[in-house]
């Protein structure tokens, strides 16, 4: 049995007051903001550990979907580097759309195969 809706609500909300403070404390809203996506990836993953089976099964994090999703990255990464070596494209907009661009025709292909329910 995994953590309670309402402990996960009131550590969701402990992150927002944390990063509320840094942003008073610190007068920085960059902090501020780094902190409350820390605390909340942070959270997403304990709350996703307290339901192991349920979060691996929906993620598909068996060796088959552990293979697709390195696939996944290292098309993205070839990709990327094609568009910068051969096109001189710059990195950061070549990553950018090489996410995009090859996310595009998995997600189409994730799309249109048949479940096997």
């Amino acid at each position: 049995m995994g953590l309670s809706f309402t402990a996960v609500q009131r550590m969701f909300l402990g992150s927002f007051i944390a990063a509320a403070l840094t942003w008073i404390l610190q007068d920085s809203a960059m902090d501020a903001a780094l902190t409350l996506i820390g605390l909340s990836f942070l959270v997403a993953v304990v709350w996703g550990l307290s339901e192991k089976d349920l979060t691996f099964n929906l993620l598909g994090i068996n060796p088959e979907g552990i293979f697709v999703m390195f696939s996944f990255v290292v098309s993205i990464g070839v990709f990327a580097e094609i568009c910068i070596r051969v096109f001189d494209f710059p990195t950061v907009g070549s990553y950018g759309l090489s996410l995009f661009f090859i996310g595009s025709f998995w997600w189409t292909g994730a799309l249109i195969q048949p479940r096997n329910n």
